[in-house]
């Protein structure tokens, strides 16, 4: 019989004794499945707050920053930098002449969480009167604009969703009193609809602020940011840097995301050392238990290769069996949901975004449970390899 028929039929004749040493074999699929669903979760967590974050990176804005600074919230931009800035080559102008640009000051506004009322903070960003004509992307939903020198706010169609107290109507205590919210924004898939925002003049009133802490521009093309920096590096008086809007997001970004990359490679591999020596214990049991029946197989004839392949072969469909398990678990428990996690523009506020389950990240975790499939499997195919009549006999 050559060796393909061979494998073909010790793996249907192992897979059919499953029933028999289904314990041992669910602890396979049981725990290959829990890996799988952890690893797409704490990896859709990665993935999702990463694009979330460059969500609301455009070729064509700019981020002001006192040099040295390396978040918004770090800085301090003066009125007198800002009127300077605003004046610079390479700004693009609206239809009254006027440089489109957004000075801003970055706070916190304490929040309670819907889910379990536990107290949390979002981004509070006082912008200036161009910040939605300096991003088209978003809109006001619902509601109207908050009128500057009055202490009203709009919240983000995510913030709202996920935070009590953002309705429109709602007051939030702040600095100098009750704020109220008076509309809704949205679009862009960016982490902005995880804020609230106000007129950057009144909030900087109200917490007796003089500076500001960044800037956005637009830029008339992407290629206008070299000749901004050339003309304000010119300005010994303006020490700034600027930055392409992605390419501040990038790096403003890099700690969390190396954070969240290691919790989730490290989540990963201690679950996947789990079921991997589950999965050898578990096939090893196995093989020990058809002992007779495998050395019988070999003593007619059947070759240590045909033994061998065929134990790999069980431990990868039981190993698949969970994957497709876990699989399924992950979308229907997390694809679709919205989190709120550490990881705004200011380190302690929230960062809303929903989990969407991806192609990549689902092959990834196959992939995962395949590997650890075979690699429980090498030991016992190599144990049920070498396996002899006259041993069998004397063992059993």
């Amino acid at each position: 019989m050559a060796l393909p028929a061979q494998v073909l039929a010790v793996t249907a004749a192992n897979i059919r004794s499953i029933p028999q040493r289904l314990g041992n074999s669910l602890v396979i699929v049981v725990g290959v499945a829990g890996v799988v669903a952890v690893l797409i979760l704490v990896l859709t967590m990665f993935v999702d707050f990463r694009a979330t974050i460059q969500g609301d990176g455009q070729p064509d804005r700019a981020i002001i920053l006192p040099r040295g600074a390396t978040t918004e919230y770090e800085g301090s931009l003066s009125r007198e930098t800002v009127a300077a800035v605003m004046n610079a080559p390479g700004i693009e102008h609206d239809q009254h002449a006027q440089p489109i640009g957004s000075a801003e000051v970055i706070l916190v506004a304490p929040v309670a969480r819907k889910v379990d009322n536990s107290d949390v903070n979002v981004t509070l960003r006082g912008v200036g009167g161009q910040y939605f004509i300096m991003r088209p992307e978003l809109k006001l939903v619902s509601g109207r604009m908050f009128r500057p020198g009055n202490q009203e706010l709009l919240a983000g169609a995510s913030a709202g969703a996920q935070f009590a107290g953002l309705d429109i109507g709602n007051q939030v205590r702040l600095q100098d009193g009750d704020w109220t919210v008076v509309g809704t924004f949205g679009g862009g898939n960016g982490s902005r609809d995880s804020e609230v925002i106000a007129d950057a003049l009144t909030v900087m009133s109200a917490y007796k602020l003089d500076a500001f802490n960044t800037m956005g521009v637009m830029l008339e093309s992407p290629g206008a940011i070299a000749s901004l920096r050339e003309a304000l590096s010119r300005d010994p008086t303006l020490q700034v840097d600027v930055r392409a809007e992605p390419e501040y997001l990038a790096t403003a970004s890099a700690g969390v995301n190396r954070m969240l990359q290691l919790v989730a490679y490290s989540v990963g591999s201690i679950m996947a050392l789990g079921a991997l020596f589950a999965a050898l214990n578990s096939m090893t049991s196995a093989v020990a238990a058809r002992t007779v029946e495998i050395a019988t197989l070999r003593a007619i004839g059947f070759s240590p290769s045909a033994v061998a392949v065929s134990v790999l072969t069980e431990a990868l469909l039981l190993a698949l069996l969970g994957a497709v398990l876990g699989v399924a678990v992950a979308y229907l428990a997390f694809n679709g949901t919205t989190i709120s996690t550490l990881g705004g523009a200011v380190w302690d506020s929230q960062l809303v975004y929903s989990l969407s389950i991806t192609r990549s990240v689902t092959a990834t975790a196959i992939l995962l449970a395949c590997t650890l499939g075979l690699l429980g499997g090498v030991y016992p195919a190599i144990r049920a390899a070498r396996s002899s009549i006259a041993d069998a006999l004397h063992e059993s």
